[in-house]
């Protein structure tokens, strides 16, 4: 799914864990259908990122919360803690506040 996140951010990794994400600004296509005039990064997008952070390839969603929009321009930072083998705990920080929560299982 690189194509669709092709150009889409910037990533550091910041330590073990966490990778601070700096998302492009809003003429990128993403943002052409999702929505235009009032764009946003989808949720899907949101882990396909992470995926492409961790390297891994995603199984399954076991549990997904999106409580603020992250939006083009946005400086976000994902904090990724390993629970079990392949199931990880995932919370994307925005302005210091969490705004998505995620768990996944991966390959």
């Amino acid at each position: 799914m690189r194509r669709l996140t092709k150009d889409l951010y910037s990533a550091k990794r910041l330590d073990d864990q966490s990778w601070e994400v700096l998302l492009c600004d809003e003429s990128h296509p993403v943002f052409k259908a999702h929505f235009e005039g009032n764009p946003l990064v989808p949720a899907f997008l949101q882990i396909d990122i992470l995926s492409e952070l961790l390297d891994r390839e995603l199984i399954g969603i076991t549990k997904s919360k999106f409580k603020q929009p992250v939006l083009p321009n946005d400086r976000v930072v994902y904090k990724v803690v390993k629970q079990i083998e392949n199931a990880y705990s995932v919370k994307i920080f925005k302005d210091d506040k969490v705004a998505s929560e995620i768990k996944v299982k991966y390959a």
